[in-house]
């Protein structure tokens, strides 16, 4: 009888198959692995890109609105992957020890982080995106534009927080290339409703912004429903969740030191800002 029970926890908790993380040859999977993740972060980068080529075509200060919100865009991002590293690492450590309760916690407790980054972003949005713009710049229409770009982007930041959370779900379980098919869609949208809202609607800059939030929470979608049918290793029972105080602990240790590479980045590119403005 003790051994039935055993069996069937066991079963519980086991995914129905062995995942290539541990049966597949190194070689074989760092190269199946790498190259959708190195493509997935070249997409990531082109949306600013993508953003700056349409608004260039608009006039000459909303391109420099854009690139004056560079630096609280990519922040944004960096906090969105830091804690997404930190998550990765260890729900990927927890499926190799086969621990998946933690496993499932660890993800749990990741989008939890989401949500609050996205929140935290949301208020800098509201009270602190003119002020931001105004420390670089004293033209008006740039003023205007910047902060006008920023509030749609970290008002809806929500949607670029959780796809990144999500795709590292995928990622840690070896799925790779669903998370660079999330990402390529999203980019795909972005580049599609960039002129749409840009010239077509006349929105200029807002434009931008808009359509760039519309790829990021598309691509959330997507991830998410990935994970849900793809991705049996995780499990994610969000309607019991509470927060762990050691897991987000631990989660921080990993992500803390990438997000501050990022911001010493986004704080460079701050200062350029300042500088190069004083000639053009």
């Amino acid at each position: 009888m003790q051994k039935r029970i055993f069996k069937m926890a066991e079963t519980k908790y086991n995914p129905p198959q062995e995942n290539k993380m541990g049966t597949m040859p190194i070689g074989k999977l760092l190269a199946t692995m790498s190259t959708p993740m190195m493509i997935s972060m070249l997409v990531q980068a082109l949306y600013n890109i993508i953003d700056s080529v349409f608004v260039g075509m608009v006039n000459e200060q909303s391109l420099t609105a854009v690139s004056l919100s560079f630096p609280a865009q990519n922040l944004m991002i960096g906090v969105a992957t830091g804690t997404a590293v930190g998550v990765n690492a260890l729900l990927s450590r927890s499926l190799g020890e086969r621990n998946f309760d933690k496993a499932n916690k660890l993800a749990e407790n990741g989008i939890f982080l989401a949500v609050c980054s996205a929140v935290a972003f949301f208020i800098f949005g509201l009270f602190g995106a003119e002020a931001f713009m105004r420390s670089q710049t004293d033209v008006p229409y740039i003023i205007e534009q910047g902060t006008a770009y920023l509030q749609v982007c970290c008002c809806a930041s929500f949607g670029v927080f959780l796809e990144i959370m999500l795709e590292r779900l995928l990622q840690a379980t070896g799925r790779t290339v669903l998370t660079m098919c999330t990402q390529g869609v999203g980019a795909i949208i972005n580049i599609i409703f960039d002129p749409i809202f840009i010239f077509v609607f006349k929105m200029g800059v807002t434009g931008a912004a808009i359509a760039t939030v519309l790829g990021q929470i598309v691509a959330f979608i997507i991830a998410a429903v990935l994970n849900a049918k793809k991705n049996p290793e995780i499990t994610l029972n969000l309607r019991k969740f509470r927060p762990d105080a050691r897991l987000i602990g631990q989660i921080h240790k990993i992500g803390v030191p990438s997000i501050i590479m990022v911001a010493i980045g986004s704080v460079m590119t701050f200062c350029m800002n300042k500088i190069l403005i004083l000639y053009t």
